[in-house]
Order: structure tokens, then C-alpha cells, then sequence
């Protein structure tokens, strides 16, 4: 970040981006009920990017604390307010993602790449929470996020989408009601997807076999037919496009070995069948985007997964060493605050000072 939290001057840049009603939102999501060793909203604040910052421990916040001028603050008192100021770091992300302003480029879709990554507490055994993210690809910005824990799965609706936002996912999201839901609003989805795990059929009803399809195609060939989800009792079916494409040998093989090693058995001939193809479900007219379109909008998640690796480089999001849970939620809530705060700063930094209303032309000697 341009600006570092624990220096007086950058944390007064950094103030002006937080909003003007800071003390009010503290108050209504029972942030701070009195003030005592903390005096006001922005010094709680503070703290909690402090603690968030290179993982610092409560003792180097407490002692931290007394250095800037808050006073003798135990660790256990950090403790209590860190844990009670989950409530305020939630909706001060939520607000600094409500106020960007909407951006569209010259095209018919606003590209959206929704993912999750998870974060664990240090030595810990399993995943404790996951962090879902949407993001702007025609912007390079987060337009959404949330953190939950391990039981909150990925799903394609979680998160805010309306019309004109082309949803981009991979395969852990090819849910057939949120992908009904998705349509609802107005937003277009690209979902990658395992042969087996979203029924297809054709237009009079009958079921599809995606491999089936895919079984002649040699490098270089795709498919593009018209296809739809097979209702549920509470999902309808969803029209849309089944696009694929026969990977190369080497692409397969990565896959499959990523396979042995997450489930411990030799994959199926059907599952070593389908690792040789990409298979893609859209809801996009073909009128509106052709194969090679569609294909291109995939390529472009990876950008998404290069988000994840910026965020566990610049913040350390991955990992945490509270061990409480609670206090991990304001530790991971405050890395995702630095995070949006890093991004608020950069849209309206000016190397000049100012943003410009306008062009004009001056008229040189």
C-alpha cells in the first residue's frame, strides 16, 4: 500500500477514504457501546488494520498502542474490542465496494470472475473459512466479497449481480438453482463443468451425454450446440450452450494428476475420459457471443486466481494465527478492509493532484 497504517501522516490519508459517519456505524453494529481506552470509531479501526497488517500478535498491538498515545491497553482488551468490532469491519467493506461507482466498457457485458479462497488457522488440520470474491475484470477491481465460514459453499448467487454482468466460474459452481437465480436478475453466467455433474438435455427433453459429444473432437475442434438443464423441484430448467474443446494430452494429464492426488484412488476411465475436454455451460445467445468468444471470456479467469495470490502476498490472506475464531474473523475482516482501502486509494490517486472533469486541448506557443 502507498500509505502504512502505524505512521500518523498516511493514517490521516487513509481516514479521509473511510466514511464520514464512521462513529455512527461503530455504534449500530455494536462495535463500541462506550468509549473508554479507545476514544473514538478511528481508533478502533485503526487497530484492527494494525492487527491485520503482517499478522501482528495482540502484544505488539498492545504495546503498538501505547507507543502511538491510546495508553495502556492490555492484549486482552485488544482482544475484546477486536472481536466486537466484527460486526462494524463487515459493513465498512460492504460500504467501501457500494460506493464504486459503476464502469462499463464499450462491450454488451460487464466480465465478472467469482471465485472463493479459503484461510485456516495456523496448524490447523482443515479449512475454517472462506473467503468469496467477485471481480471486475474489465476494471481490475473487487466488486464483492464475503467471508464465511467453512460450511458457507460456493455458489454462483452468493454474491451481488445484475444485468449486463457476464458471471465467469469454474467447475465448483455449476449449481442449477443458483444458476436459475443468477438468470433472474438479469446476469448472464460461463460456468466450467464436469461431465456428470449438471444433467443436460435437448430440446424435446431427451437426456445429452456430454462425452458422448466430445468424442471425436481432435486439437483445435469445438462444439457449440444448444442445450438445457434438467429441472428440479426447485430449479427450472435453464437454457443455454454446451461449448467445448479437446485439451492437449499434456493440459489432460495435469489434470488427472491433480485428481489422484486430492482423492487418493486412479481415476475412473470416464473421469480420464472427460480430463481430455473443457466443457463449458453459458447462458449467452450465440448471437451475442460466438464460440470463440465464449472461450476467450473463460481464459480470462485466471485473473482471479492472480487476485488470490497478490492478497496472500500483500495482506498474508491464507493463513492466521489467532486461534479463536472470532478473533480470526476480525483478523481476515481487517486484511479484506486493507485490501478494499488499497484499491479505494488507487482510484483516486492523481499523480497531478486532481481528477479531471474533462479533457481540453491547450493551445501550445
Amino acid at each position: 500500500m502507498a500509505t502504512d497504517v502505524s505512521i500518523d501522516d498516511d493514517w490521516q490519508q487513509i481516514v479521509g477514504l473511510l466514511p464520514a459517519n464512521l462513529r455512527e456505524i461503530a455504534a449500530y453494529t455494536g462495535a463500541v457501546v462506550r468509549y473508554r481506552k479507545i476514544r473514538s470509531a478511528e481508533q478502533l479501526v485503526r487497530l484492527a488494520l494494525i492487527y491485520a497488517d503482517d499478522d501482528a500478535s495482540l502484544r505488539k498491538c498492545s504495546a503498538w498502542a501505547s507507543e502511538i498515545g491510546f495508553g495502556d491497553i492490555t492484549d486482552q482488551a485488544i482482544m475484546k474490542r477486536l472481536v466486537g468490532s466484527v460486526g462494524l469491519l463487515r459493513e465498512l467493506c460492504s460500504l467501501l465496494l457500494s460506493s464504486q461507482e459503476a464502469v462499463r466498457v464499450r462491450a454488451v457485458f460487464r466480465v465478472v470472475l467469482v471465485d472463493s479462497t479459503t484461510v485456516s488457522r495456523r496448524r490447523a488440520h482443515g479449512t475454517d473459512f472462506r473467503v468469496h470474491t467477485s471481480y471486475d475484470a474489465s476494471r481490475g477491481r473487487i466488486c464483492g466479497v464475503e467471508l464465511t465460514r467453512v460450511d458457507g459453499g460456493e455458489s454462483l448467487d452468493r454474491l451481488p449481480c445484475g444485468p449486463g454482468d457476464l458471471l465467469v466460474a469454474d467447475q465448483g459452481y455449476p449449481s442449477r438453482l443458483p444458476l436459475a437465480q443468477v438468470r433472474e436478475r438479469g446476469s448472464h453466467f460461463v460456468v466450467r463443468f464436469f461431465h456428470s455433474s449438471l444433467p443436460l438435455q435437448d430440446a424435446q427433453g431427451k437426456r445429452i451425454d456430454p462425452l458422448a459429444l466430445c468424442r471425436d473432437l481432435r486439437i483445435g475442434d469445438t462444439i457449440d450446440v444448444e442445450v438445457a438443464t434438467v429441472a428440479t423441484k426447485t430449479a427450472p430448467s435453464i437454457k443455454g450452450r454446451l461449448v467445448a474443446l479437446r485439451k492437449t494430452d499434456e493440459q489432460a494429464e495435469r489434470q488427472l494428476a491433480r485428481t489422484r492426488k486430492n482423492s487418493g484412488k486412479k481415476p475412473s476411465a470416464s473421469t480420464e475420459l472427460a480430463a481430455r475436454y473443457m466443457m463449458l455451460f453459458t447462458s449467452v445467445p450465440c448471437e451475442e457471443c460466438d464460440t470463440r468468444a465464449i472461450l476467450d471470456v473463460y481464459r480470462v479467469r485466471w485473473q482471479i486466481e492472480m487476485l488470490f495470490k497478490r492478497a496472500k502476498g500483500v495482506v498474508s490472506l491464507g493463513e492466521t494465527a489467532a486461534k479463536q475464531l472470532e478473533l480470526c474473523e476480525a483478523k481476515i475482516l481487517g486484511k479484506l478492509l486493507l485490501l478494499l482501502l488499497i484499491q479505494a486509494y488507487e482510484a483516486t490517486f492523481f499523480p497531478w493532484g486532481y481528477p479531471l472533469p474533462r479533457i481540453e486541448s491547450v493551445e501550445t506557443a
